[in-house]
């Protein structure tokens, strides 16, 4: 039996407004650039961590490497090729390490930096950039040493320039709002290391 025709009427008009409602709840498309999504650097890490390219941005030169200041950013490649800006990972401190495998001293400290990677996973971020060597002897290096960081190649040696690093290794630390607060020419012992890690967790974003 067909419907009569008010009962018909009545039917097309609650599913019209039923549409019109469900069209004007879904408000319009959100305009403007999506959101950068945030780098995964977070542990545990695989082994090299994918070995980062290290790029950097600005011409090379002598930028300002002052402590309270920010650093000097720089692009890190991941390997599907996609990039982001070291100052991406604001939110946690930064160890930047130059590094090479022929480094005595480098090889000393290098247990100290996973070590100190372990115990502040949350709050620290170790970056162990490594200095103009190819990537078949920085695997085996790392795998000699189980190195379950991000490995950096700074293969043309543009992060290192930025940064006016002269000896190896150094260790540069950085708070969680990017700014500079230490930078240790030479190996770093145990007490060493925990000291400049806790000044750079330590310290505090400027006041907005």
């Amino acid at each position: 039996m067909r419907p009569s025709w008010p009962r018909a009427a009545r039917a097309l008009g609650l599913w019209l407004a039923t549409a019109l409602l469900a069209a004007c709840g879904a408000g319009p498309a959100p305009s403007g650039p999506a959101p950068r999504a945030r780098p995964a650097l977070v542990p545990p890490f695989a082994l090299g961590a994918g070995f980062l390219q290290g790029r950097a941005l600005a011409p090379r030169g002598r930028p300002s490497l002052q402590e309270g200041e920010p650093i000097p950013d720089f692009t890190l490649v991941l390997a599907d090729g996609s990039a982001f800006q070291a100052s991406d990972l604001a939110g946690r401190a930064l160890l930047l390490n130059f590094w090479a495998t022929w480094c005595g001293p480098c090889r000393h400290e290098i247990p100290l930096l996973l070590q100190a990677q372990a115990k502040h996973a949350d709050a620290l971020l170790v970056l162990a950039v490594n200095v103009k060597e190819n990537r078949s002897q920085v695997e085996a290096f790392a795998q000699e040493l189980d190195m379950r960081l991000p490995i950096v190649l700074d293969a043309d040696g543009a992060v290192v320039d930025l940064f006016q690093v002269r000896g190896y290794p150094t260790s540069v630390f950085v708070d969680a709002a990017g700014r500079l607060v230490a930078t240790w020419q030479g190996v770093l012992d145990a007490g060493k290391l925990e000291e400049l890690t806790n000044a750079a967790l330590a310290a505090h974003p400027p006041a907005a």
